[in-house]
């Protein structure tokens, strides 16, 4: 039976990618940091469908952290095909205040995290495997709103491109670059709502668009080297500040 890991499981779109992937029959490591019990209860949720999942508590920002949760993850599923990097961490900073605090910690979350996780998933999973970034609609549409957060995901973007060449062909690397998907921060249903269908095809994103586009990957076994945007075409409005977006 295939394995996947998703990191950052416990939470939002993380844990409805190991749901989903747990409904298609799919075992599952689900990784979390402070969720666990969320993490916990996803893991029931597989064993009332009969399907094998174990719970991965790590703070991937400590040291050798990532490295050890492949190893703990190869080891306990023999069949470890899919690698989804979606932990990541997303703070508001523009470039006139960002900290260099900030700057460092999306980069080594969102951005050295998931390197590590590919290169030692690569080099201890023999057979042909599969990873998936979580990135963002950004990377086709760059604005300096959520300055570090969105260098860190540049930087992502840049990395799924450089690994899917490096690695071929026993590893394929592909990214799914979302839009506004759920509610974030601060943000009241109404304003979710507007920023949501301000696209030009009157929608943003679903949890089910993801899902669904995580299987299609997964399964897509001549796909490599490849981002799919998610956003209603939102990535084609270059308009800066967006109108519907909550004011510096």
């Amino acid at each position: 039976m295939r394995a996947a890991l998703i990191t950052g499981a416990g939470k939002r779109i993380g844990a409805e990618m190991a749901k989903h992937l747990i409904k298609e029959g799919w075992s599952v490591g689900i990784h979390y940091n402070t969720s666990e019990g969320e993490a916990r209860q996803i893991a029931a949720l597989a064993a009332n469908k009969g399907v094998e999942a174990k719970v991965y508590g790590y703070d991937l920002s400590e040291p050798d952290a990532p490295e050890a949760l492949i190893d703990a993850f190869v080891a306990d599923f023999p069949g470890a095909y899919l690698l989804i990097n979606s932990a990541a961490i997303f703070e508001r900073d523009t470039i006139k205040n960002f900290s260099k605090k900030m700057f460092y910690d999306h980069i080594h979350i969102n951005t050295l995290v998931p390197t590590l996780l590919i290169q030692r998933f690569a080099e201890k999973q023999t057979d042909d495997i599969c990873v998936i970034n979580m990135l963002d609609q950004k990377v086709q549409n760059v604005t300096p709103d959520y300055f570090s957060y969105t260098v860190s995901k540049l930087a992502l973007h840049n990395i799924t491109r450089m690994t899917a060449m490096a690695l071929w062909p026993h590893c394929r690397v592909n990214g799914i670059a979302p839009g506004l998907t759920l509610r974030s921060g601060d943000q009241t249903e109404e304003e979710f709502e507007r920023a949501h269908q301000r696209t030009p095809l009157g929608v943003g994103p679903t949890v089910e668009d993801i899902c669904q586009t995580v299987s299609l990957v997964a399964n897509t076994h001549s796909m490599t080297n490849q981002i799919i945007v998610l956003d209603g075409g939102r990535h084609m409005l270059t308009k800066f500040p967006f109108e519907d977006l909550p004011v510096e």
